[in-house]
């Protein structure tokens, strides 16, 4: 006899809930500036609520949330500065407008989704900064030769920055002494940068083309340290302006107060002129 044959229908396996980041999953700013957070939820499911959070020390911080019922919501911890740039239940994006070096970290945007529960995409943010990028230069003592009145030159160059500015020297070749390099740390992650040298000449600056490059993710500038504070000499570089300055405003004033006098006297020899009419009255300088 022929045996029966049984089939059997699967029905298809619904897709699983998923959430879909819809910018680089790794996001840079500098401080100061705006990033935009956007998440799509890809499932079938209805979405109860949309939550965004901020993983801070190991826990997560409630940001901001938007549902049917209450519309959107941003923490109070967070209003200053978060706001929501999209919500829907099926898409949603908040912003971040004036970012600091506090923001930095990772995000999350959960669906809560029914049946299935909540599903999740993560972003993170690495904030970057830099302040006060600067050249000086400094005539000091030549400590070897006390005696002698030549001076030594000291270029320095600094930064601030997160992360730590990269700082090289465009020197002559003459300059045998490498640059020496300090770092010093602070609790908000940020790094200062000193670079400096002494050379034993002190008018290299104005034979030889010597610069600082500052290299960061935020800003390239390469700086050239001024000579104006050395062409006059340690000693009397601020004396001569002054002395300028007041030869310029003492010579006028003496003239202006020497005519006063002369017009005053000859006022009064006008009053008394019926006295005596025939005294003339001269003022000459």
């Amino acid at each position: 006899p022929q045996k029966g044959v049984q089939l059997l229908s699967v029905a298809p396996a619904s897709l699983p809930a998923s959430v879909q980041v819809m910018n680089r999953k790794v996001q840079s700013v500098q401080a100061g500036g705006n990033v935009t957070f956007s998440c799509q939820s890809v499932t079938k499911e209805d979405v109860i609520q949309v939550t965004w959070q901020k993983e801070t020390d190991g826990a997560e911080d409630n940001i901001a949330t938007y549902s049917t019922m209450n519309g959107q919501r941003v923490a109070k911890g967070y209003a200053s500065h978060v706001s929501f740039a999209h919500s829907e239940l099926q898409a949603s994006a908040i912003s971040l407008h004036g970012v600091t070096l506090q923001d930095e970290g990772c995000y999350k945007c959960i669906f809560n989704t029914f049946p299935s529960g909540a599903v999740t995409g993560r972003m993170c943010l690495n904030v970057y900064a830099i302040s006060d990028p600067r050249v000086e230069v400094k005539l000091i003592p030549n400590q070897e030769k006390a005696e002698d009145s030549e001076k030594m030159v000291r270029m320095s160059c600094s930064a601030t920055g997160k992360p730590a500015p990269k700082i090289t020297w465009h020197l002559p070749s003459i300059l045998q002494q490498k640059p020496r390099e300090y770092h010093i740390k602070f609790s908000n992650q940020t790094v200062t940068v000193i670079s400096n040298f002494t050379h034993t000449h002190s008018r290299i600056l104005q034979e030889y083309p010597i610069a600082c490059v500052i290299q960061h993710p935020s800003l390239n500038v390469t700086l050239v340290p001024p000579t104006d504070s050395l062409e006059q000499g340690p000693g009397n570089s601020t004396m001569v302006p002054a002395i300028a300055i007041a030869v310029g405003v003492l010579v006028p004033l003496t003239s202006l107060l020497l005519l006063t006098c002369l017009v005053c006297l000859c006022l009064r020899h006008l009053r008394d002129s019926g006295r005596n009419p025939d005294w003339p009255c001269w003022v000459g300088l």
